[in-house]
């Protein structure tokens, strides 16, 4: 049948397409170690492809799960097509491949239960049922799994495999309020200060948390509250602070093109401070830049981590040499449980011997030259216990999970390994068991996980955070709960507030894609138009000049200007200040965005002019000398973007910038085509509105 050929050949195209990956993945496995082809920083790097034989709380009746084993010919061999056709059309990650083919698993569930084996018998039927049931077990992710069920359907429809058109549409909604637009009301001050508090800490838990950053309980506490401060004070996601290479502090002098080291004020030599790190998407090796205001929170944390890290390391670097090896005991050396507290942590040797037994390990006779009693209530003596090293150490060795990562190089079809000892934030296993401190084993070092920084954090009920720790509350006594995401939403609602550009949010957010910012950008409504409102309000050019000044006199008005009249009313004094100000500051302009202090006579627009970015508020007008300012800019962007291609390098950011001068030159040039009139004509209708009115607002945006 003509489904049965569209399936052949799909699958056959994906089997192909894989092949010349060069995974050294076997196609006809049903376990892929996918750890090369979907790197990813998670420790599972399998895709599975047998039957979902997972148990459920909540079974329905008439519902019987498969025995555990591959799935049927050509089931399988159709989902792995649907993993290598969703990689390759939609460049996605590990974890979104990784869901499908659990969808796929799961729908097979339905099929079993007809003895079907065969894609092209799917109808919607399968899939209503595949939602039916995850409803009836009180699934908690039902939205995106109906989610990815509906990209299988549209595969199926696209390859036309089945007989008909399978026209599986769910309409589930989601319980994120990221999805859940809800319209604002006009001029109602409630839709005016709405922010989504959700995805930003507290005022109480960051307070909360400084007391606990400044007063650590322990060392390896320490290292904790060491890495979550490199959270706060980058922004970055939370697994490019826990693969941050051990040599990531970066101090760069600023030259001019001389060659010669720039001074300050002071004559001291200005230098710009980061660290590196591997960006999570696509792994490339980039510099975070402080500000000066960030720089001692980050090197506090920075060499208090190497610091606390010392002897980790020393044992990672030992074990890095020595293959297949924890310590220096040979395999048939006897060792006591004494000896062997140093390196599992184990506070009494009745609870080692435990553990041991537990494991079936045997010890080999009794140490007499070591006891302690049982308990403090008993004069009951308990003696040492020998064993012999190499039973322990494979024991050891099959529980130490894969420390080592690969990461793409930016520029180079080869991986390179990066060992244990060469990331930044390292702990022996167990170190952040902070209910139980005698259980930590010193001789499996292992990198700081995003899961116990989210523990220590409160994500989790059943672990206790640092907050808990030290009994401290949200204001209505309920259980502080951060997350290690919220740091980056707090840092980039800060920018915003700043008045930082969209492509210095992206560059400062280590992002590539700038119409990301707005999921970050938690601002009010009053909060963006409450000082533009001040602007509009003024009644003439004294009292905007006025303004002006005022503005730049108490700093609440940033650039040049201010910077160089508080550096005047130091240095010099007052007179020369204000002289200054009278002279040079004579100029704010009025834009969607608030007020502009730049002298657009002296140089192009500071701010990177976000109107030529399709901003549908722009309008061509006939004021004189407005064509050939354009024309002016034009050349000016051309010139700008000549040099920057010219520049053979590989800075990071050169991309984005690249991309947004392009962009402002395609529109001056369309500006320019417009034949102005009496009356002002929109450049761009179809643009972005980057100032929308109020009943235009969502709440999940600003």
């Amino acid at each position: 049948m003509k489904m049965e050929i569209n399936l052949v050949d799909f699958i056959n195209i994906e089997k192909k397409h894989f092949s010349s990956l060069k995974t050294g993945i076997n196609w006809e496995d049903s376990r892929w170690n996918v750890s090369k082809w979907l790197p990813h920083r998670g420790h599972d790097n399998s895709l599975v492809f047998n039957t979902f034989y997972r148990t459920f709380k909540k079974l329905p009746p008439n519902i019987i799960l498969p025995e555990k084993k591959d799935l049927p010919s050509p089931y399988m061999e159709f989902t792995k097509a649907v993993a290598v056709y969703i990689h390759r059309t939609k460049n996605v990650g590990f974890m979104s491949i990784r869901n499908c083919v659990n969808e796929c698993r799961r729908l097979h569930i339905i099929m079993y239960r007809r003895g079907e084996n065969s894609p092209t018998q799917l109808t919607r039927w399968h899939f209503e049922e595949v939602v039916q049931f995850l409803k009836e077990i009180e699934y908690k992710n039902l939205f995106d799994t109906a989610t990815n069920l509906q990209v299988i359907a549209d595969i199926i429809e696209l390859k036309k495999i089945s007989s008909k058109p399978i026209g599986f549409s769910h309409g589930i909604k989601s319980e994120n309020r990221y999805y859940n637009y809800q319209s604002t009301q006009l001029a109602q001050s409630n839709d005016l200060d709405f922010r989504k508090e959700e995805k930003l800490p507290s005022y109480e838990a960051l307070v909360a948390y400084a007391k606990c950053s400044n007063n650590p309980i322990n060392n390896y506490e320490e290292i904790l509250l060491r890495t979550i401060d490199l959270l706060i004070v980058t922004g970055l996601r939370g697994n490019e602070i826990t693969h941050l290479p051990y040599d990531c502090w970066v101090e760069k002098p600023l030259k001019d093109p001389q060659g010669l080291v720039k001074k300050d004020f002071h004559g001291n030599d200005l230098i710009n401070i980061g660290i590196r790190y591997f960006a999570e998407k696509q792994f490339q090796s980039r510099v975070h830049w402080f500000a000066k205001q960030d720089i001692p929170m980050a090197k506090r944390a920075v060499e208090r981590i190497k610091t606390l890290t010392e002897e980790t390391r020393e044992i990672a670097k030992w074990q890095e040499k020595n293959k297949n090896k924890l310590w220096q005991y040979e395999k048939d050396e006897i060792i006591s449980t004494y000896e062997l507290i140093e390196f599992l942590g184990y506070r009494k040797m009745v609870s080692l011997d435990g553990y041991l037994k537990k494991h079936n390990i045997k010890h080999t006779g009794t140490d007499k030259s070591f006891f302690e009693y049982k308990s403090k209530r008993t004069s009951k003596i308990y003696y040492s216990k020998f064993y012999r090293a190499g039973d322990i150490e494979e024991h050891l060795l099959n529980i130490k999970r894969e420390q080592n990562v690969f990461l793409e190089e930016a520029n180079a079809n080869n991986n390179k390994e990066i060992k244990l000892s060469g990331f930044l934030v390292i702990r022996p296993e167990g170190a952040f068991r902070f209910k139980r401190f005698a259980n930590t084993f010193k001789i499996l070092p292992g990198r700081v996980t995003l899961t116990e920084i989210n523990y220590a954090l409160g994500i989790n009920e059943t672990a206790e955070s640092i907050f808990e720790r030290r009994n401290l509350t949200e204001p209505d006594g309920t259980k502080i709960r951060l997350t290690s995401h919220q740091p980056r939403h707090w840092r980039n609602t800060l920018y915003e507030l700043a008045g930082m550009s969209n492509v210095q949010q992206a560059l400062a957010m280590g992002r590539q894609n700038l119409t990301q910012n707005k999921a970050y950008q938690h601002t009010t409504i009053r909060e963006k138009t409450g000082l533009h409102q001040e602007f509009l309000g003024f009644s003439s050019v004294g009292e905007k000049i006025s303004f002006l000044h005022d503005g730049v006199r108490n700093k609440s008005i940033l650039g040049d200007i201010t910077n160089t009249y508080h550096y005047l009313k130091k240095n010099e004094n007052l007179d020369s200040a204000e002289s200054f100000l009278r002279t040079h500051g004579l100029a704010i302009h009025l834009t969607p965005f608030g007020g502009c202090t730049h002298d657009f006579s002296q140089s192009p627009c500071q701010k990177h002019l976000q109107c030529w970015n399709g901003c549908s508020h722009l309008h061509r007008t006939n004021t004189p000398g407005e064509t050939e300012r354009i024309r002016e800019q034009l050349v000016r962007s051309k010139e700008a973007h000549e040099t920057m291609i010219s520049q053979n390098d590989s800075t990071y950011g050169k991309d984005v910038w690249t991309k947004d001068l392009e962009k402002k030159i395609k529109n001056l040039e369309r500006s320019l085509k417009i034949t102005p009139s009496s009356t002002p004509i929109q450049i761009f209708p179809e643009g972005e509105e980057f100032t929308k009115p109020v009943y235009k607002k969502k709440n999940s945006s600003v």
